[in-house]
C-alpha cells in the first residue's frame, strides 16, 4: 500500500473517536499528510507478518436502549455496540478493498447472498425469489416457499474461528501470510462492557465474528457460503443470517415438494458450534 491511500482513507472516514484511542480522530484527519507515511508503513509490517496488532483486537461495548421509552430495567431492552480503535478499521478497510477484489475477480462470490456487497441490497433478493417463481409459473410448475426464512440463532456471535479459517482456505483459496494474518486478526481478541459509570471485567472472544469491525460482515459471508449447497434439489437465497428456501414441482407432485422442502429445513440446523465467550478475568 501507499502512504497516499493512507491517506486518502483518513480523510474520507467518520470523526468517531474510540474511548481507547491515543488521539483523537479528528487531530489524526487533521496530521493526515505528515502521519500516513509511518502508518502505511506499520500497515505494510502487519501484512507481510501475518500479524494483527494486538493492540487493535481491544474492544469497548456500551449497551444502548433499542428504542427510546424502553423499560431501562429490562436488559433485553439494549443491544451491544460495539467500538473498535480508529487505526483498527483503517487497517481492516485496506484488507477488505484488496480480499473483495480478489474474491470477484475469481468468482468466488455467491450469487445467492444479497447482503454487505456493492450493487447488492433486500431489493435484489426479493426481485430475485419473485423472479423465480414467476418463471415458475410460466412453464406451468407450482412453487413451495417456506413461509418463515431460517434464522441462524446468533449467528454472528457464534461463527467457529477454526471452522471459519478452514472454510477461508479450502473454499476460498487464502494460503500463506494471508491465512496467517486472518488467523491473527481473529485470535486473542478481548472486549469489556462500559454502562452507567461502571467498567466489567475483561472478556476474552473465543467465537464470533467482531462486532462493529469493517471485516465481520464480508467473514460471516464466506462462514455461511456452504449453505449453497443444499440437498432436495431446494433452491434459496440470503441476506445476511436470513435464508429464504423454495422449489418448484408439478401440480401432481405438490404433496412431495412440501415433504422435501420440510425435510430440507429440519436438516438446515443454525450453526451454533461454540459456547459464548466466558469472562476471565
Amino acid at each position: 500500500m501507499t502512504s497516499e491511500e493512507v491517506e486518502k482513507l483518513i480523510g474520507a472516514a467518520l470523526k468517531k473517536t474510540f474511548q481507547l484511542d491515543p488521539a483523537p480522530t479528528w487531530l489524526v484527519k487533521d496530521m493526515r499528510r505528515l502521519l500516513s507515511p509511518f502508518i502505511s508503513l506499520l500497515f505494510s509490517k502487519s501484512l507481510t507478518t501475518g500479524c494483527f496488532p494486538q493492540e487493535f483486537k481491544e474492544a469497548v461495548v456500551r449497551p444502548l436502549l433499542k428504542k427510546t421509552g424502553l423499560d431501562a430495567s429490562e436488559l433485553k431492552n439494549y443491544r451491544p455496540v460495539s467500538n473498535l480503535s480508529f487505526l483498527s478499521k483503517l487497517l481492516e478497510k485496506i484488507v477488505q478493498v484488496r480480499i473483495q477484489a480478489f474474491f470477484d475477480s475469481n468468482g468466488l462470490m455467491l450469487n445467492m447472498q444479497s447482503a454487505y456487497r456493492r450493487f447488492h441490497s433486500t431489493e435484489i433478493a426479493v426481485t430475485k425469489v419473485v423472479n423465480d417463481l414467476l418463471l415458475a409459473a410460466d412453464s406451468g410448475q407450482m412453487s413451495a416457499l417456506s413461509a418463515r426464512p431460517i434464522l441462524l440463532t446468533a449467528a454472528f456471535d457464534t461463527v467457529d474461528h477454526e471452522l471459519l479459517i478452514s472454510r477461508l482456505e479450502r473454499q476460498f483459496g487464502l494460503r500463506g501470510v494471508v491465512l496467517e494474518w486472518f488467523r491473527s486478526y481473529l485470535s486473542g481478541r478481548t472486549f469489556h462492557v462500559v454502562f452507567s459509570g461502571s467498567t466489567s471485567s475483561i472478556i476474552y472472544i473465543v467465537c464470533s465474528v467482531p462486532q462493529g469491525s469493517v471485516l465481520g460482515l464480508l467473514l460471516f459471508i464466506v462462514y455461511t457460503a456452504d449453505l449453497a449447497v443444499i440437498s432436495h434439489d431446494v433452491s434459496l437465497h440470503a441476506f445476511a443470517d436470513d435464508t429464504q428456501l423454495y422449489l418448484h414441482c408439478r401440480r401432481i407432485d405438490t404433496a412431495s415438494a412440501a415433504a422435501r422442502l420440510e425435510q430440507c429445513i429440519t436438516e438446515c440446523r443454525p450453526l451454533d458450534v461454540c459456547q459464548p465467550p466466558q469472562a476471565q478475568r
